[in-house]
Parts: structure tokens; sequence; C-alpha cells
């Protein structure tokens, strides 16, 4: 389905979190949470792909002029996803979880089909 013309960034964000849940579906993963949210941080969605629980960062961009989407997920973002998840095995109760941080990219261009591509494991 075409990507609609977005007003806002956030509509798009949103947009792409959307692609995103049903690419991985597609790949096997239960989406079980969106947005899951903390004092310090957020994760736009949780799934369960097997056995593993993973914890996914959505990057979406229109175009091709800022690199790779993923590439902005650095330290600051990646311990602000530590921290969500830590508190968010602290409410399931069990420290047996195996789990991993995975990010999908979605790129989103006005009248085409959006592209998503899937990193797995992609920081400890």
């Amino acid at each position: 389905m075409p990507v609609p013309r977005f007003s806002s960034t956030l509509q798009a964000g949103a947009y792409g979190e959307r692609v995103a849940a049903a690419f991985l579906r597609r790949q096997g993963y239960r989406v079980l949470y969106r947005n899951y949210r903390t004092t310090r941080g957020e994760i736009d969605l949780i799934c369960r792909c097997k056995e593993m629980l993973v914890f996914v960062e959505v990057r979406s961009r229109a175009g091709e002029d800022f690199g790779r989407p993923a590439e902005t997920i650095g330290s600051a973002k990646q311990e602000s996803l530590r921290h969500a998840a830590r508190r968010y095995l602290e409410l399931l109760g069990r420290e047996d979880i195996l789990y991993r941080f995975d990010a999908v990219e979605v790129k989103l261009q006005a009248g085409t089909n959006p592209v998503c591509a899937l990193l797995k494991d992609l920081f400890a």
C-alpha cells in the first residue's frame, strides 16, 4: 500500500511503527506491547520471536539524504532502551527470560510502498 503524505513527523513515526509491526508479524514475531514508556525511556515494540523476548526500536525515514535510520540509535538511546527493558522485565518478575534488542528501519517515500529492514541483535 503506497505511503500517504504526512503533515508532521509524529504522524510519519506512528505510521512507520504500524508498518514495522505488520512487517514483524510476517517475519514470525508476535507483537505483545506497543509504546512501553518509563520515566527514562520508551520501547516502540515488545515482541516474542520463538523463545526470545525482543525489544524493538523503529526508525523511519523519508528520503535517502540522512543515511540509514538505525545509525541514529546512539549510546544515549541504547541506554534508554536498556533502562526501559529492565523495568519491563521487573514487571514480569522473571529473571530467566532470554531477550535481545532489534531495530526495524522503515523507509517512507510518498506514493511508493514502504521498505522495511530488520536488524537483529543490534546491541547488547
